[in-house]
């Protein structure tokens, strides 16, 4: 990928008083390179699957709570920031030999690792990538992303003795086995009990519940490659992502918001007041007054991070 004038993410900061909370938005950029689009065997249309939507909108009003939100500007089809870097089927590549430390997962195997490279079984590419360009999407996207995200956690940590990742994504309406049930609402992922404390588990999935969602953990997802890497709740840092399922707030054909979007983008806020609460509680610090409507930093229009 050539080099873009184009930052690889946004910062949303908080009005007046930060908290210990960053909200994580890795799969909601919409700038698709020209270059990126002619090295493709399919059109950006049909990359949409792998985006997750606007959730980096959903989750914005966290802000007003203190909370400062990292998003994506580039998509997923560029590189997957939810993924370790090494993660690649070796395939893929034209000269595997010049990556001799990849990690073939079953993600990767899939052809989703930390560069997808099909979809549905197809391949998206017209040829096999190369390690050169592999590593420009990781020097000039994945890096800057996570270096910008590690800096968020460390200061928050200094500052408060705690900080919590909040991880958002939104999934596809997963159907479940037995016909009566209902689909999973949300999926909270923490690892299995090992990236975050199990109170701020427990505030989250009781919030929600009471919302009239219905709430899984760990399945059908339990966290991706930022929530195992961010979340050492030993040293004080924790980190729990959240699933959305997409038809609550949006189209899934299209990708439009719909009507059931402003209901949800006003409870994600109050979930993430809660949640800056107990972070703050388990840091041994006072829950301090939610402040006022947020700014948004960086973006010229009245919009909220709506990706080109």
């Amino acid at each position: 990928m050539q080099q873009s004038q184009s930052v690889p993410y946004l910062i949303v900061a908080p009005v007046g008083q930060h908290s210990p909370v960053v909200l994580s938005s890795p799969h909601s950029g919409r700038l698709y390179p020209e270059d990126l689009l002619a090295q493709l065997r399919v059109t950006a249309e049909q990359l949409r699957p792998l985006e997750d939507g606007p959730i980096d909108e959903l989750v914005v009003r966290g802000c007003a709570a203190g909370a400062t939100l990292i998003a994506a500007t580039y998509p997923r089809a560029v590189v997957d920031l939810n993924r370790e870097a090494s993660e690649l089927d070796p395939e893929a590549l034209l000269d595997p030999a010049a990556a001799p430390d990849l990690r073939l997962t079953v993600k990767a195997r899939a052809g989703l690792g930390i560069v997808p490279t099909r979809l549905m079984g197809e391949p998206i590419y017209r040829e096999r990538l190369t390690v050169a360009e592999l590593e420009r999407r990781l020097a000039e996207v994945y890096e800057p992303y996570h270096a910008e995200l590690a800096g968020l956690v460390r200061e928050r940590r200094q500052r408060f003795g705690a900080a919590f990742v909040l991880d958002c994504h939104s999934m596809p309406t997963v159907q479940p086995p037995l016909r009566d049930e209902a689909p999973v609402d949300v999926a909270l992922g923490d690892r299995f009990g090992r990236s975050c404390h199990p109170r701020l588990v427990e505030v989250a999935e009781r919030f929600l519940a009471a919302a009239g969602l219905k709430v899984a953990r760990n399945r059908p997802y339990a966290g991706g490659h930022i929530t195992e890497h961010y979340g050492r709740p030993l040293q004080g840092s924790h980190a729990l992502q959240l699933e959305l399922r997409r038809s609550l707030f949006m189209d899934e054909a299209s990708h439009e918001p719909h009507a059931g979007f402003a209901w949800l983008q006003e409870l994600l806020g109050e979930l993430v007041r809660l949640l800056t609460e107990t972070v703050l509680e388990l840091a041994h610090h006072v829950p301090r007054p939610v402040p006022a409507p947020v700014r948004i930093c960086g973006i010229g229009s009245g919009r909220a991070l709506r990706m080109a």
